[in-house]
């Protein structure tokens, strides 16, 4: 399966490079076309990354002295037109990580990554460039708990994971077709609560990483527009059911997987050109945690409801959300009073939308979920 993926892959990027040579060999007059367009410069990217294991608990002390070591490749467009400068001073990318990591621990084994990623840039100077980078995907892990073979790994119990990172980096152009990239990068990793143990794996790391372009993008030099026209833009409001089934044992000892369900509302306020603040509430009812409740003889609600409060990146259709969240009705003795939510919403159509999102405590996740959202705004 690996070697066919690669192999599309590679089928993929030879059918890029053709095309943009194609486009290379149009007239001027064409390329003008082009340029007043929204323009996609493709490229190709080949890195590796260092870093060491977060022990973040007494449980995953074994994963503790650990240096994780990793190779990436990245396949990535980023639009260079007018139209975008206009609206956040910035060039932004977007595309597919693929990564391999050795974790330099026994216990935990190796990884295949495949991710999504945004990467607003921000031009420096003539050849330098800043970047911030959120990615999401999915990554498997070779060697998950097992009772018997395995029972000392508390940070992941089943092959696939979730995946999430986050980073900055500086963008150095090495000739007209490669550039240099340095970044600094923190990657988390669980299963979103379907099965325990799951404590995560937490590793930050600094990396280089070559990038190739097929032709030379004309990056727009002009003066940072000051319009801020978002102030006279309303709030909006979204409204999302989610879910998600958690793996738990029932009163007979089996594994099974229990729903869990909630509403939530959302009002966000842009107050930048490409960031929104948000306010919201939500709610939800957790089986798993019901019957945890009724396994350790507890008299408490398997219902939750809290305050949330975080931020928006807006990058197109795509919104990279941080949320801080205040447990305002909570019975269980399990949970911190604050937790964080991170998560990545693609709307689909004007008023519709999807998202995926990853609810932890502190360094350990609960689980992901995936919302529906309807979403409302007044014109302007």
């Amino acid at each position: 399966m690996c070697k066919k993926n690669l192999l599309r892959v590679t089928i993929f990027y030879l059918a890029v490079c053709v095309c943009l040579k194609a486009n290379a060999q149009t007239d001027s007059s064409v390329m003008l076309m082009n340029e007043q367009r929204k323009i996609n410069v493709f490229s190709v990217g080949f890195g590796v990354q260092h870093g060491f294991i977060f022990a973040h608990s007494q449980d995953v002390q074994n994963t503790k002295g650990a240096n994780p070591t990793g190779i990436e490749a990245f396949f990535s467009w980023q639009k260079i037109d007018t139209a975008i400068w206009k609206i956040c001073n910035c060039f932004p990318r977007n595309g597919l990580l693929l990564a391999y990591y050795d974790y330099d621990n026994r216990i935990l084994g190796k990884s295949a990554t495949a991710a999504f990623f945004l990467e607003p840039s921000y031009k420096l100077g003539k050849k330098t460039f800043f970047s911030f980078t959120g990615a999401t995907g999915f990554s498997y892990l070779s060697n998950p708990y097992d009772s018997i073979k395995n029972f000392a790994n508390r940070s992941y119990s089943t092959h696939i994971s979730v995946y999430l990172r986050v980073g900055v980096g500086v963008w150095y152009q090495l000739g007209n077709h490669w550039w240099l990239n340095t970044s600094v990068n923190y990657h988390h990793e669980s299963n979103g609560g379907l099965r325990q143990p799951n404590k995560g794996i937490n590793w930050p790391t600094a990396g280089v990483t070559i990038s190739h372009q097929k032709y030379y993008p004309d990056y727009i030099s002009g003066i940072r527009t000051k319009d801020k026209f978002w102030k006279s833009y309303h709030p909006r409001w979204d409204a999302a059911l989610f879910g998600t089934a958690r793996r738990s044992l029932n009163f007979r000892g089996e594994s099974t997987r229990l729903p869990l369900f909630g509403i939530s509302v959302t009002a966000s306020k842009q107050v930048g050109r490409i960031n929104m603040i948000t306010l919201g509430a939500e709610a939800a009812r957790d089986e798993e945690l019901h019957v945890k409740l009724k396994r350790d003889s507890l008299q408490a609600s398997p219902v939750n409801a809290t305050l949330v409060a975080g931020h928006e990146f807006i990058l197109g259709k795509f919104l990279f959300t941080q949320r801080i969240g205040l447990y305002l009705f909570d019975k269980t003795p399990y949970h911190d009073l604050v937790y964080h939510r991170w998560g990545i919403q693609y709307r689909i159509v004007k008023n519709f939308g999807v998202a995926l999102t990853l609810k932890a405590h502190r360094h350990v996740a609960d689980y992901g979920d995936l919302r529906l959202i309807y979403s409302l705004q007044k014109n302007l």
